[in-house]
């Protein structure tokens, strides 16, 4: 069953319309028709279950059919993820993105590729990216993608819980620090091809970020924010048990909610 994106204000009595490429993917690509189902997810993390009502010329009318409030990570990941070469930077945002990021940060560092002209073209492919990731991988919500950061602001950011760089041969190993550390809410920094350089280290160390050795084979870039993100959610996460609207607001006793 295909999911979407809509806002909770798009939703009255039990109608909703999808337009747009959405509904240009439903009606070409999937071929969708009346009386197929459809699921949809809004910004509070609610599931819908939905019918195809009537298929217009420029939209699809839906007729909701039944709502639930579905499981929401329990890890705030932030990923501060340096420019890479070739299409390397998309795949890797693609990925974390499945596992479970909240939040991805382009960065450029010293050893990064040049930073691109078109940025906000740039940018935009990449949130386009992440909405058909979190769509295709069911995510509860489609995580922010960020404007490209320099080094040296990004080092500056504090959101509380952990801030980890990822080092090959740092003194600190990750495993150690996500037992100790155990924040719910973490910042992870990744590297370019080339690594850090020795002053970023060291302006990372200052600004009170933990430099950590993976303990494993030397990743490449894009590997290494996947597998890391990836040990993130598999250590921290815990997600809460998916509950139905109705569920929510008596003390788990329905299991169902359905439409009128």
């Amino acid at each position: 069953m295909p999911q979407f994106f809509v806002t909770s204000s798009e939703i009255e009595n039990n109608r909703c319309s999808i337009h747009g490429d959405d509904f240009r993917h439903l009606a070409a690509a999937r071929r969708a028709k009346a009386g197929d189902t459809i699921r949809l997810r809004d910004e509070k993390g609610t599931i819908y279950t939905a019918l195809i009502d009537r298929i217009a010329g420029d939209h699809i009318e839906l007729i909701i059919t039944e709502a639930r409030f579905g499981e929401r990570a329990t890890v705030d990941i932030t990923l501060c993820m340096c420019l890479l070469k070739g299409g390397n930077f998309d795949r890797a945002l693609e990925k974390c993105v499945e596992i479970g990021v909240t939040r991805i940060i382009p960065v450029v560092s010293e050893r990064t590729v040049p930073r691109p002209a078109d940025e906000s073209v740039k940018v935009q492919r990449w949130r386009r990216r992440a909405e058909e990731a979190a769509k295709q991988s069911l995510r509860d919500r489609v995580p922010s993608i960020d404007r490209i950061s320099p080094f040296g602001d990004v080092i500056g950011m504090n959101r509380g819980g952990v801030r980890v760089i990822a080092h090959p041969g740092a003194e600190a190993s990750f495993k150690k620090v996500l037992h100790d550390y155990r924040a719910g809410a973490v910042t992870l920094l990744v590297g370019p091809e080339g690594g850090f350089s020795p002053g970023e280290l060291e302006s990372a160390a200052a600004a009170g970020w933990v430099a950590v050795d993976f303990g494993f084979s030397q990743l490449r870039a894009e590997t290494a924010a996947a597998v890391l993100c990836g040990i993130i959610v598999y250590e921290w996460g815990d997600p809460a048990r998916s509950l139905t609207c109705e569920e929510a607001s008596h003390g788990g006793e329905v299991s169902t909610t359905k439409g009128a």
